[in-house]
């Protein structure tokens, strides 16, 4: 995630939650785990579940649509950034005041019957990102041009500093921050 977000830096806060739901087997780590980061002003939501054979995925979404990236594949789907529906929390309106706001919706959105948009989604396909074959490629690459490899040992501090936060976050039971100053997790 941080290496798709060009991010090079720990998050600001993390919140967990979870448990040992599947493997009561005396571990203490547990097997399903979410965290809600912020990275600046922006929240990202990671979560763990050992309890079941799903792939890893992630899912970036923004205001131009959605970026899904899985061990073999990445899928953009792109989305035009209008309302494409009516808010769905018309259902709550009393019964006149959702006819009306509906009817004036569909008089401004609905497309003209036969120009309705074509939204596309493209698939990348390739071998897996686990493969370890380009990850040595570009090592080796970097060491013989004496160029600094893009996951160095501050990104990969930053990246175990996000995990080590979302575990101090679960076992604290409380939301953590990173205090570079005194290089310390505080809750």
């Amino acid at each position: 995630m941080n290496f798709i977000l060009g991010w090079n830096e720990p998050p600001s806060r993390a919140m967990s939650v979870g448990g040992i739901l599947r493997w009561p087997d005396g571990r203490n780590m547990p097997d399903v785990h979410a965290t809600l980061f912020e990275y600046g002003k922006y929240p990202v939501y990671l979560r763990l579940n050992a309890g079941c054979e799903s792939p890893e995925i992630y899912r970036f979404q923004g205001s131009k649509g959605a970026l899904e990236v899985t061990e073999f594949s990445i899928t953009y789907s792109p989305q035009s950034g209008k309302d494409e529906y009516p808010c769905y929390y018309t259902g709550s309106y009393p019964g006149a005041m959702r006819a009306e706001y509906l009817k004036q919706w569909h008089e401004e959105h609905d497309p003209v019957p036969g120009k309705e948009p074509l939204v596309e989604t493209y698939t990348y396909k390739g071998n897996s990102w686990d493969d370890v074959r380009p990850h040595l490629w570009n090592f080796f690459q970097h060491s013989r041009s004496h160029t600094p490899v893009v996951e160095d040992a501050v990104f990969g501090h930053n990246a175990a500093l996000a995990c080590h936060m979302a575990n101090e976050s679960y076992f604290r039971k409380a939301s953590v921050t990173w205090d570079a100053a005194s290089g310390t997790i505080k809750s």
